[in-house]
């Protein structure tokens, strides 16, 4: 997606960029990839905010709409390797012989291609990507749910979704989100695809978070859960501290994977 023309100034157009492709970015990631000082950053963010065209943050900016989530095609070559990493911390504590629901998006993909070192899982999912990377897999049985097939991300939604859902029961579902609220509401973007992540997550004996760091820093519209429904949160870096603190209250096991 092309920025150029928002502002004129050719700086703040490639600092709008940077956050509508990364979701969130830091003060420092900033000034590194434009050259400037992280003081000029500051105040050009304080700029664009005003503008309503950032959201400002501490120590960083985000995208300000909580309507609609970044191209799928930009979020597939987004956090690659923290995606990767994630994945494989996953994998690694993933059981042989279990039943996982996963969900629709990239960074699940991203662990369904890790989940290749385990054996006999049976996965039911509502995203042809994820079951095209694990259905020739001769160790794993893989579910796919009917419903309405979706262009953009090869999700399927609709009631049938939610019906057939039902009648499964799994020891994990694994899924990411679009973000995470400061009181620990977890939101997405879709309620469709909502509808179907709650239906998982009341079939679910555990629910397994899988965030980049950007989703602590974003905004979303539609409510999923709340942390306090989370088993274990997987993650590149440490969350913020009011995140940390509702972990510890809730006591979700946390797992880092920039040690």
């Amino acid at each position: 997606m092309d920025y150029t023309a928002i502002t004129g100034n050719p700086r703040h157009d490639r600092l709008i960029s940077l956050v509508m492709d990364n979701g969130y970015i830091s003060n420092e990631e900033l000034a590194n990839l434009l050259n400037v000082t992280t003081q000029t950053i500051r105040r050009d963010i304080r700029v664009l905010s005003q503008m309503k065209l950032i959201s400002r943050h501490h120590g960083g900016a985000g995208r300000v709409s909580s309507i609609s989530n970044t191209e799928f095609s930009v979020r597939e070559t987004s956090h690659i390797k923290e995606k990767e990493a994630i994945a494989k911390k996953i994998a690694d504590y993933i059981p042989d012989g279990s039943t996982l629901f996963i969900t629709i998006g990239t960074t699940v993909e991203f662990i369904a291609k890790a989940l290749e070192i385990r054996k006999n899982l049976r996965i039911i999912t509502n995203s042809l990507r994820v079951a095209n990377v694990l259905y020739q897999n001769q160790n794993f049985e893989v579910i796919t749910v009917g419903g309405v097939l979706r262009a953009h991300n090869s999700g399927i939604i609709g009631p049938n979704v939610v019906s057939s859902i039902n009648s499964f029961r799994a020891d994990y579902l694994i899924t990411s989100l679009g973000a995470v609220a400061e009181d620990g509401t977890l939101l997405d973007f879709d309620i469709n695809e909502v509808a179907v992540v709650k239906s998982m997550l009341e079939n679910s004996k555990k629910l397994i978070l899988a965030l980049d760091h950007s989703k602590f820093h974003t905004s979303a519209a539609v409510e999923i859960s709340h942390l306090n429904q989370v088993d274990l949160l997987f993650t590149d870096k440490k969350p913020p501290t009011y995140i940390m603190d509702l972990l510890k209250m809730n006591k979700v096991e946390l797992y880092l994977t920039d040690k």
